[in-house]
């Protein structure tokens, strides 16, 4: 109770400090405060204008603990409480995570080392250009994943498509050409590429998501003469975006043309890593039992982190569909839970360090 306790009063304060992607430094610094308080060494690594990412480090150790300090935007930065749950922006992504983190440093003196990255709700600067400091050889990044441990990570191809038709009054549309079918014939003709019909074990198959489309005109009744849309195509190991692109680009020109928004490769960790093995001890010590292997639908800074050379899962309270909405929220029960094992994670990694 003690722990649910502390971890209401730091998310409160983490709350209250705005910090919406683009806005991060003020979050950034009071944090820098709190973890020096703990007896960390702080780096700000200024990877954008006035916002740098936090880096945190007391001790040595090879388990770097990282998450974001960037929310998406909310009309208001208050925590609120509704019986089990904390609700607010951030409570679950990831402020939530960071109170459970910082709880955890505090009932430990173990050597332990930390990152918050700015940027991960937009572009990833941050997790692109974090420094990682040199004995560092394995992550855990907090993103919500209901306790359970995230091997996997999806990856993507984002594409903006701009499509020609030809305009005709909406009673004859024999005689135009509808941008819009056009969008939805692309569509279709995208979920038809070879490669999105094999299953991943954790994340299940790639796959087209359109996101939006735009074209047409309200006050006019005419045939649509361009469209616009966006479309992610989502995709597992082992696949790669850049042997794709030729194909899904040979697609899309045969209804327009394509502008590459983003490109994100997925990724996969050995089951049987050090990393996986060190969670799943420190799992079955706090919640009892094995916590199994799942897959994570979006991308997070742990795609930078596994290319960077580190083994890296995920790790993290709440659900993730919650992310993002209106109905933003944890159990508190669930945060300490998450600190408790990662407070463990953060013990046995330094016990490991120090038998080598």
């Amino acid at each position: 109770m003690a722990c649910e306790k502390r971890i209401k009063e730091l998310l409160r304060s983490l709350i209250e400090i705005p910090s919406p992607t683009g806005e991060e430094g003020p979050f950034q610094n009071y944090l820098k405060g709190l973890l020096e308080g703990l007896g960390f060494e702080c780096f700000l690594q200024e990877v954008l204008p006035s916002r740098p990412n936090l880096i945190a480090w007391r001790g040595r150790t090879p388990l770097l603990l990282c998450t974001h300090s960037d929310t998406i935007p909310a009309q208001s930065y208050e925590l609120m409480e509704d019986g089990p749950y904390l609700k607010g922006r951030g409570v679950l992504d990831a402020k939530g995570q960071i109170s459970a983190l910082v709880a955890a440093v505090e009932r430990t003196n173990a050597p332990a080392a930390l990152a918050f990255t700015v940027d991960e709700e937009e572009g990833g600067a941050g997790g692109e250009g974090l420094w990682i400091p040199p004995w560092v050889s394995m992550a855990i990044v907090l993103e919500p994943t209901g306790l359970r441990i995230a091997v996997a990570q999806m990856g993507a191809i984002e594409l903006e498509v701009e499509i020609a038709g030809k305009e005709a009054h909406g009673s004859c549309p024999d005689m135009g050409e509808n941008a819009v079918d056009k969008a939805i014939e692309l569509i279709n003709s995208l979920k038809s590429l070879p490669f999105l019909g094999k299953a991943h074990e954790l994340l299940g198959p790639s796959e087209v998501v359109p996101l939006w489309i735009e074209g047409g005109d309200r006050d006019l009744y005419i045939v649509p003469g361009s469209a616009r849309l966006r479309v992610d195509i989502r995709i597992t190991p082992p696949l790669n975006p850049e042997p794709l692109l030729d194909g899904i680009i040979g697609v899309i020109e045969g209804f327009g043309s394509a502008k590459i928004i983003d490109s994100k490769p997925p990724f996969e960790t050995r089951p049987e890593s050090e990393i996986v093995s060190l969670l799943r001890n420190a799992c079955k010590e706090v919640l009892g039992e094995g916590q199994p292997l799942v897959g994570m639908p979006s991308w997070t800074d742990a795609d930078p982190l596994h290319r960077k050379g580190l083994e890296v899962v995920l790790f993290g309270a709440g659900d993730l569909h919650l992310a993002h909405t209106s109905s933003e929220m944890v159990k508190v029960r669930d945060l300490s839970l998450l600190s408790d094992t990662l407070k463990r994670c953060i013990e046995m990694a330094a016990s490991s360090t120090l038998r080598m």
